[in-house]
């Protein structure tokens, strides 16, 4: 897929982020309206972000396919598309992350198809967003001039933990995290969930047979899918959305106490997630944060029956170690990093070195001014963090709000970046409904197209 250089410097909505969010509001629009829609993308690969650039055949989708369109009212296009092009996989199965991605990149072929030139990619790093009595004005790093839209909804994705120092390696996403490993390195992982467990399944894949240390606060790591869907169970759980937290955890250990079990309460319960998290005040909300979030992730964010039984087997083995506890970095150099280790539940501080650490404690969201973007958003007083400093501040209809609490008539937010008041929003499942409503929005805020003709894009 290659970029396309806009012929207009106009258009009516432009999306800042072309990864999941973005494609996935992308096709929206297209299918929803005759607007015309730029795509600013930084990367040479539109449609895949963090989540699905990866080409570790091992990284799979946490959720089975049949849960996995990216359109809320075609339920079975992701399945129809895995019929043709999956290779014999089907709705119960767990796909490949590269996989989704490629879903994704033939959608955004597809919407470009449709749009007959409405749609159009533009390469580059969105550096400024200045908000006008009419619109606003985008900044783009190797475009001469602002690109105008009339409105623009920033769905700029997942940003790595920390940054990299020599064999300390924040970006856990990108292929030289592990790369250049003689097959016994001792390595050590930063975090128990999700992110750590891809760069396991990554080291496995490619034969490492040294010792993996993997380190959080808690030392909880994601449970596993059964091997084959369960029904939905039949039980009220109208209870668990009213009270106090302490309420509703009680009843909520109840309810698993008298076998409902883990599986089927979180399944009766992800349709009405953010409906919980909804129901509760700002300070049960920090709460929840604090004491309650690890354990809900562990059984709320699964990994696939397979990925479970491999964490198993290098945990049985020896080669995978699990500690709780706090750690503080050291002397770091090309070949190794120095680590202090102080146990859960201990004073003691144990000393050791690793040939490599990389930090899995998961995707960044929240507002950071080292961030180009944000800074000037910041200067600028049009951004301010959630009042939990999840990610950015949005108001019920998305608009980002202003450092003076006013909501945005020309800014809007998708994606993970509005964790703090969606706190169930960094999945397919819940992206897909957010991107919807905020199409529907848009189309009925800009009626009529903005009669600016675009060039056809590539």
């Amino acid at each position: 897929m290659q970029h396309s250089a806009p012929s207009s410097s106009l258009v009516d909505i432009a999306i800042v982020g072309g990864g999941a969010s973005g494609v996935l509001l992308a096709a929206q629009l297209v299918r929803k309206s005759t607007l015309s829609v730029a795509l600013v993308e930084r990367s040479d690969h539109p449609g895949l972000g963090v989540a699905y650039s990866t080409r570790c055949r091992g990284h799979l989708l946490n959720v089975r396919a049949s849960d996995m369109t990216a359109l809320d009212d075609e339920p079975d296009h992701f399945v129809k598309w895995l019929a043709r092009n999956g290779g014999g996989l089907g709705p119960t199965d767990f796909v490949p992350r590269a996989d989704y991605g490629r879903y994704l990149q033939d959608l955004l072929n597809e919407s470009l198809e449709r749009a007959q030139g409405r749609l159009q990619i533009v390469a580059g790093d969105v550096t400024a967003v200045r908000e006008r009595p009419d619109g606003v004005s985008l900044d783009i790093s190797g475009r001469g001039a602002p690109l105008f839209a009339r409105r623009t909804v920033l769905a700029t994705g997942h940003r790595p933990p920390s940054a990299d120092s020599g064999a300390y390696h924040g970006n856990p996403w990108r292929e030289d995290a592990i790369a250049g490993l003689v097959p016994d390195a001792s390595i050590l992982l930063i975090g128990t969930s999700l992110t750590m467990i891809d760069v396991l399944i990554s080291l496995l894949e490619h034969g490492h047979k040294g010792p993996i240390v993997a380190l959080s606060r808690r030392g909880l790591v994601p449970h596993h899918h059964p091997p084959a869907p369960i029904p939905t169970p039949d039980a009220d759980t109208h209870d668990l959305f009213t009270g106090s937290l302490s309420q509703r955890t009680a009843r909520f250990r109840a309810k698993l106490r008298a076998g409902l079990g883990w599986p089927g309460l979180m399944q009766l319960l992800r349709p009405h997630n953010n409906e919980l998290w909804h129901g509760l005040d700002l300070d049960q909300r920090r709460r929840f944060l604090r004491h309650l979030r690890p354990w809900w992730d562990i059984h709320r964010h699964r990994v696939a029956p397979h990925i479970g039984e491999q964490i198993d087997a290098a945990r049985a083995s020896g080669q995978l170690s699990i500690v709780s506890g706090r750690i503080e970095i050291g002397r770091t150099t090309d070949d190794e990093v120095e680590v202090t280790i102080i146990r859960r539940g201990s004073t003691e501080r144990e000393r050791r070195s690793f040939d490599r650490v990389v930090d899995c404690r998961g995707p960044r969201n929240e507002v950071d001014v080292r961030v180009p973007l944000h800074a000037q958003l910041v200067k600028d007083g049009l951004l301010r963090p959630d009042p939990l400093n999840q990610g950015l501040d949005i108001a019920e209809d998305e608009a980002l709000i202003s450092k003076e609490g006013t909501p945005s008539k020309h800014i809007f937010v998708l994606g993970p970046p509005t964790r703090g008041r969606y706190t169930e929003i960094v999945a397919i499942p819940d992206i897909r409904i957010q991107a919807a409503a905020v199409a529907d929005q848009l189309v009925a805020q800009l009626s009529e197209p903005s009669g600016l003709a675009v060039g056809p894009a590539a």
